[in-house]
């Protein structure tokens, strides 16, 4: 059994190495897409690991906006055409680390069947997020006004809804799927169009698109299971907590493979290596 990990990137080469040296396995091939913003020199060390390879279509990366999708999609894209037929696709960023050692987590995977693990938050949780999907949004677009236009075609305009018929659901964007799962999202978002420019006048579209195709389908729908990740919203904040050492119990006791986020550098980082990369049986 091979797995693939696609991994997103715009900022520090030298956190993704260890990030990198952390999945590294016979088994395990990774993906890396670099914001297109960023130069590639600078990275060409660490793209030149074992097993590691560059997306070569890089898309221009905006924070809630279309641009982080399509670097899903790109990601997803390069997994596909490699020929190997992948047992599991995992979405992770640089900021991204395992909690288990690489070969535990093959065993975990290895012991599923019919399951995607993919993050979908309940209704009641959806509904004060729906402005994200009903409201005009610009992100994708640099141009003076493009708040106050956005806020005047909100309110002269019909509330935005989706295509296609489709129910809207929202989770994490991180997640775990099979190959099978990953070629019906890219060949779905392919094949509708009117997907992409709706969700390109909406914010943090990135939380939707995936749970929204897959939640739609009855098959798919079945076998969606929580994530794989340990991330701390408690702050209700947009972004996440930066975990550090006084984390270090839920990390643990979370049960998830892989938490986010992290800091470069961060002692959190040698503290889970400690405790991961010890050897069965071992006591402190």
């Amino acid at each position: 059994m091979k797995i693939a990990f696609i991994i997103q990137v715009h900022k520090q080469p030298a956190q993704l190495e260890r990030l990198l040296k952390s999945l590294a396995h016979p088994q395990v091939d990774c993906y890396v897409h670099i914001d297109a913003k960023c130069a590639l020199t600078e990275w060409e060390p660490v793209l030149a690991l074992p097993q590691v390879y560059l997306v070569k279509e890089r898309a221009n990366v905006t924070w809630a906006g279309w641009g982080i999708i399509q670097a899903s999609l790109n990601g997803m894209n390069a997994v596909l055409r490699s020929g190997t037929n992948y047992a599991w696709v995992t979405l992770l960023s640089g900021q991204d680390y395992p909690l288990q050692p690489i070969d535990g987590i093959l065993r975990f995977l290895a012991k599923q069947t019919g399951k995607q693990f993919m993050n979908v938050i309940s209704e009641e949780a959806l509904r004060p997020m729906m402005t994200k999907m009903e409201h005009y949004h610009f992100v994708e677009y640099n141009f003076p006004g493009k708040y106050k236009l956005a806020q005047l075609l909100t309110a002269l305009l019909p509330r935005r809804k989706a295509p296609l018929g489709l129910k809207l659901y929202c989770g994490s964007a991180w997640w775990t799927l099979t190959m099978d799962c990953v070629r019906f999202c890219v060949e779905y978002e392919q094949q509708h169009p009117a997907l992409r420019r709706y969700f390109r006048l909406t914010w943090g579209a990135d939380e939707f698109i995936f749970q929204t195709i897959l939640m739609n389908n009855e098959v798919y729908r079945s076998q969606l299971t929580d994530y794989l990740h340990y991330i701390d919203w408690s702050a209700g904040k947009e972004h996440p907590k930066v975990l550090g050492l006084e984390d270090m119990e839920a990390l643990m006791l979370s049960g998830k493979c892989f938490a986010r986020k992290f800091d470069y550098g961060a002692p959190v980082l040698d503290r889970i290596d400690e405790i991961i990369k010890k050897p069965v049986g071992s006591h402190d």
